[in-house]
């Protein structure tokens, strides 16, 4: 029995009783059928390699844009670190010459706060921020308290004149041989000229006061009070708060006085003061 390895194709013809017999050889079927299904599965695997290809290329250059990205956002980063330590260290550099000023202790040193770079940096910033922040409200309430202690001391002449008659024992200036007691100081100016006051208080006299004629006095700080007399006018009333420099009153030569003038007091818990101590504070 022979091995037939062909494959019989019969067509017959439309409408005719003929036919035709076609033979093909079994092997050659078999390699057509290979060579086609090679070629659709290397069709197929360019087709993937294509597709895998521009997928990759999309991955790479989207991994490109976010590194730089990245990037930018590291040299921001770096940059505003850079600027935010400086600001720091200017602010740390201004607390230490307030407290200073203020009669503190300098505080902590800023370059051993701070490491060198990295979160720890970031960390050890904000710290020293929040710490400096602290130190100059504290240095800020030390300085006001201080700047009220000496707005509340008086300084300076309540009037621009010229001084007549200093504190201390002086000649009686209503005549005769005797010798009197000044607790003040006499500064001789036109009449109506402005009386101010000479630091921060508040009025406690305001009218009338045995041979000062008009007077107002004023209470500062620390037991000290400051009287003006002989005025002509009073701006001023009892209860008032006042600052250095407000005015107060005018010259006169209300009282026991020989002429306009200002009769000038200092006194420390009510006991007269020569003023000129307080003339030059600052």
């Amino acid at each position: 029995m022979s091995d037939d390895k062909r494959i019989h194709t019969f067509l017959i013809a439309n409408g005719s009783s003929q036919f035709k017999q076609y033979s093909f050889n079994r092997n050659l079927i078999y390699y057509a059928g290979g060579s086609l299904l090679a070629l659709t599965l290397g069709c197929g695997y360019g087709i993937f390699k294509v597709v895998q290809s521009g997928t990759e290329a999309i991955k790479y250059t989207s991994i490109k844009a976010e590194n730089e990205k990245l990037k930018q956002e590291n040299e921001t980063y770096q940059n505003s670190y850079a600027k935010l330590k400086g600001q720091i260290s200017y602010i740390g550099d201004v607390s230490k010459e307030l407290a200073r000023q203020a009669k503190m202790e300098p505080g902590f040193d800023l370059d051993k706060q701070l490491g060198t770079g990295g979160p720890e940096t970031v960390a050890a910033l904000d710290k020293t921020a929040g710490q400096l922040e602290q130190r100059v409200r504290t240095i800020g309430d030390a300085l006001r308290a201080e700047q009220l202690k000496l707005a509340t001391i008086p300084s300076g002449l309540p009037v621009n004149g010229y001084l007549t008659d200093d504190f201390g024992v002086r000649s009686n200036p209503f005549g005769g041989e005797s010798h009197e007691v000044h607790q003040g100081l006499d500064i001789a100016a036109e009449w109506g000229t402005s009386v101010t006051a000479t630091a921060d208080g508040i009025v406690v006299i305001a009218g009338p006061h045995s041979g000062y004629g008009n007077l107002v006095s004023i209470y500062h700080s620390n037991g000290i009070t400051t009287r003006f007399g002989h005025l002509s006018k009073i701006n001023v009333e009892v209860g008032q708060r006042v600052k250095r420099g407000d005015l107060i009153g005018n010259v006169g030569s209300t009282g026991r006085s020989t002429g306009p003038h200002v009769h000038y007091e200092v006194r420390e818990n009510d006991v007269p003061v020569d003023p000129q101590r307080y003339v030059a504070q600052k």
